[in-house]
């Protein structure tokens, strides 16, 4: 399998040796980026040196080594998508471009009919998607979104389990994510709201995707609300960590994190900068066409033992407790609870990651359908684009393009 990537980011290398993994003659035959330098050390991060990673300010590059480095000599690299896809002709495209973008290059590829695996979210806004619908109903592209979470067997046991009707018809949702790198998206570029459009989108889109693949449901109206409480200040747009005076003391420096926290920041942009975008606290209220309705939060300044992502499933009959390592069954007419224990990967979004690698390879192949269909990605995206228009306009809103 011929494979070519456009925007080939740290998202993207830490996917290939999924890819790899599945099928040994997988090949990565071309990339195009806007910064080929970068993507080249990338590849092969045993060719890059500290000073290398320092310029082309690579994310981690040391703690994420890969098990099969890529050697660049083997890709071709371009500046331009046209030229890439039309002298490689390769059997699926990945992008991995900053979100904004994705539309503009996905169009490309939907347009020459090739297998497509996109990174989420979709879309940034609702113009956006309504413009990826449209070149997807006149394409025969077959679309893998990388929503890895609905692939882990945690989530696929829950909708067994609710398809099963063991609780009754799912009549309300609690979900929750409370996320422990939450620095993260304010240590790095993803606090640049400009280019990630908000954190319903970034992060939401993947909890607002598991509620609506497990239960089934349609969503059809959204409230929700944002808060910045934590992560707001008035220092320097560019002061990094490294050169503030209060880097030894200030409990959300990258010094802090990693000395005494013990935990891995990407980066060391000062979180408490007037550079800093995103809220670190949202809450969504969804609408089903049944008549059912969710509840979904999500926090980026819980830490350490706080962290939890998962959410409840209410039926008459029970309840589902739902996480990534386990699953509680509560039964509403007696006291049994039963418990249901799940082995999962450290890394890779708890396996996701292994299962839509394999299910884009037999994409590829003509072997499988995508089990994370683009249709599902708008309407993720979709939500999350209503989210933070109504976080903003205070008002509910009806979920449609």
């Amino acid at each position: 399998m011929r494979v070519a990537v456009i925007g080939y980011g740290a998202r993207i290398d830490m996917l290939m040796d999924s890819f790899r993994h599945f099928d040994p003659d997988f090949k990565l035959c071309a990339v195009m980026d806007l910064n080929n330098a970068r993507v080249k050390m990338l590849l092969d991060k045993t060719k890059a040196s500290e000073q290398d990673i320092i310029d082309n300010d690579l994310d981690k590059i040391d703690t994420c080594l890969k098990v099969h480095p890529i050697d660049p000599d083997t890709v071709n690299f371009y500046d331009d998508a046209d030229v890439m896809l039309d002298t490689e002709k390769p059997d699926g495209v990945i992008i991995g471009t900053h979100c904004k973008s994705h539309v503009f290059y996905a169009k490309k590829v939907l347009e020459r009919n090739l297998p497509l695996y996109l990174e989420k979210p979709v879309a940034v806004s609702i113009d956006h998607l309504q413009e990826l619908k449209e070149a997807y109903d006149k394409s025969k592209s077959e679309v893998v979104v990388s929503f890895p979470l609905r692939l882990t067997d945690a989530s696929l046991e829950c909708k067994r389990l609710v398809e099963s009707g063991i609780i009754g018809k799912i009549e309300n949702v609690n979900a929750y994510n409370d996320v422990p790198y939450g620095f993260v998206y304010f240590h790095d570029w993803y606090r640049d709201e400009e280019k990630t459009q908000g954190l319903f989108l970034q992060k939401a889109t993947h909890d607002l995707d598991i509620i609506n693949f497990i239960t089934g449901e349609k969503p059809v109206e959204l409230a929700a609300m944002q808060s910045t409480q934590i992560f707001k200040g008035d220092k320097p747009a560019d002061l990094r960590c490294r050169n503030c005076p209060e880097k030894e003391t200030c409990t959300e420096s990258a010094y802090y994190i990693t000395t005494f926290r013990h935990d891995t920041p990407r980066n060391d942009m000062c979180c408490y900068s007037s550079a800093c975008g995103n809220h670190d606290s949202g809450s969504v209220v969804i609408k089903y066409e049944s008549g059912m309705h969710a509840t979904y939060t999500q926090n980026f300044f819980a830490r350490k033992g706080a962290a939890r992502r998962g959410a409840r499933f209410y039926g008459y009959k029970g309840t589902i407790d739902f996480n990534y390592d386990r699953i509680l069954i509560f039964d509403h007419m007696s006291d049994k609870v039963t418990r249901i224990d799940l082995n999962v990967p450290a890394d890779g979004h708890g396996g996701g990651d292994y299962k839509l690698a394999q299910n884009f390879i037999n994409v590829m192949k003509g072997k499988e359908k995508s089990k994370s269909p683009l249709n599902d990605g708008i309407m993720s995206a979709l939500m999350c684009c209503y989210a933070k228009k109504s976080a903003e306009d205070k008002k509910f809103y009806e979920i449609k393009m």
